[in-house]
């Protein structure tokens, strides 16, 4: 069970890393656009800390794209 929520971290990041390239954006860009700190997209980035499901969401948001999305293994 918790090996699962390992791989589900990675698979934001890498989602989330992926996606803020894509749109040009630097980690404090999309921070000031989800609400979050530089710090705290940093620690998504890297697959360390688990986020509440609001960060998530704005977090779709400001990358223009839905929740489930930033969790799809694609």
């Amino acid at each position: 069970m918790a090996r699962r929520g390992i791989n589900l971290r990675r698979i934001l990041a890498r989602n989330v890393r992926r996606l803020r390239f894509e749109r040009k954006l630097n980690q404090e860009q999309l921070a000031d656009a989800a609400l979050l700190s530089q710090a705290q997209i940093s620690s998504i980035e890297s697959a360390k800390v688990n986020i509440r499901l609001d960060s998530l969401q704005r977090l779709a948001t400001a990358l223009g794209t839905r929740p489930a999305d930033l969790l799809d293994d694609k």
